[in-house]
């Protein structure tokens, strides 16, 4: 009797009668998984809307489940047995948010149960993102309880899905849920402190996002989690290096309809700065330097090597000296490349450039890079050849100069 006083068409009425009488919350969602299609569509369909509409629904599903009413088990049952996929996404957004709004009444287990049902494991294929979509919804959903966020992170498949690849191409609903859930993550240090030791691209991820189609709300999130991320100073290298001054730059010539947005790019754009005139410096060549391993980035650049090579006279051409131990020990391909072209770019810039690199007997050992045939060092192939040819610039110019 009570599920009379329903209508699908009044929102409005519905959710005050549900929030008057728990006892229909709990006469509906036992009732779900018996239900034939289209009144299972009709349920999920109400009680989808009636949430997304009002945040003040989860007070009555609090006050439900206070009342010892079972939404977990009904919800699972046609999260795991509905074979109709409109029913089965609506069901796992309405589970998941009850889940990530009255995190205190669910368990681990049933946590992690619900995740499984997701069946996150499977890859997503570029084109498909938005037939993905409903599962990633859920996903973000759970990581919003602080108290699951790791658990949910440690689940077979969810990093994937927060890291699909090719997610330039994918929808602004799933680009936003996407960036959300990186938001999520970027709130858990100890998430943080797995994602950097694991080299995870969280960075170059915002990166791509914010270079796909440009979307209000998108640019405004990948905004505040870059604010998350510049609190860190070892992601701040990132970011800089990544080139994120000259994208949320240009940002400011887009057309907004909100004109805050404006000032939300502009503070960014001053706080990168701020990374930038830190980082771009001497002091953070031999930082990295010192670690043995090099990596491309802005301070390998052209500009960087014409704003600086004269400091590299310091302590009588010690970093020079260290990338040349770099170039004759056991670096990875890339540091290879890297340091091939640093020694070249002293080569060319500095006046007494091949002097101390010939000092140095590095000649021999860069061409023995440039006719390496380990397949990995394409790379170190390419970089060695044009150190060497500035090498061999340097001598015929000194020849020309002796005539």
């Amino acid at each position: 009797m009570s599920l009379k006083k329903l209508d699908i068409c009044d929102s409005v009425k519905t959710r005050a009668v549900m929030h008057a009488d728990s006892e229909i919350i709990k006469v509906l969602l036992e009732a779900l998984p018996t239900l034939a299609v289209e009144p299972a569509q009709w349920t999920v369909t109400l009680l989808f809307d009636m949430m997304r509409e009002d945040a003040a629904c989860y007070a009555t599903f609090e006050e439900a489940l206070k009342k010892k009413v079972d939404i977990f088990k009904p919800l699972m049952a046609v999260l795991e047995s509905s074979k109709d996929a409109y029913v089965v996404s609506k069901t796992a957004w309405i589970l998941t948010a009850v889940i990530g709004n009255t995190a205190s009444f669910f368990s681990d287990a049933q946590v992690k149960a619900v995740v499984s049902a997701l069946k996150v494991c499977e890859p997503v294929n570029e084109g498909h993102f938005d037939v993905e979509l409903p599962k990633l919804e859920a996903i973000t959903n759970l990581m919003k309880a602080d108290s699951f966020r790791g658990l949910v992170w440690e689940q077979p498949g969810v990093r994937g899905r927060i890291f699909s690849k090719g997610i330039g191409k994918a929808s602004s609903p799933y680009l936003y849920k996407t960036a959300f859930a990186i938001w999520m993550v970027s709130f858990d240090p100890t998430i943080m402190a797995y994602v950097k030791a694991q080299e995870i691209q969280l960075v170059g991820h915002i990166k791509e996002i914010l270079g796909a189609p440009k979307v209000e709300k998108v640019v405004r999130l990948c905004l505040t989690v870059l604010r998350n991320l510049l609190a860190d100073k070892a992601l701040c290298v990132e970011v800089v290096e990544n080139g994120f001054l000259e994208i949320v730059q240009q940002l400011e010539f887009e057309k907004w309809r909100d004109a805050e947005l404006y000032d939300d790019i502009r503070d960014m754009t001053q706080l990168i700065s701020t990374e930038v005139n830190e980082l771009s410096n001497f002091d953070r060549y031999e930082r990295e330097l010192h670690t043995g391993k090099l990596k491309w980035g802005f301070i390998h650049s052209s500009k960087f090597w014409a704003e600086n090579v004269m400091k590299f006279e310091k302590d009588d051409y010690s970093a020079i000296k260290e990338l040349a131990d770099v170039l004759k020990g056991k670096a990875d391909a890339t540091t290879l490349a890297v340091a091939c072209h640093d020694v070249g770019q002293f080569v060319a810039l500095h006046p007494l450039g091949k002097k101390v690199v010939g000092r140095l007997l590095v000649q021999s050992t860069v061409m023995k890079l440039m006719s390496s045939e380990d397949p990995q060092y394409r790379e170190v192939r390419r970089e060695a050849l044009l150190c060497c040819q500035k090498l061999m610039l340097n001598k015929w110019q000194d020849i020309d100069a002796s005539r």
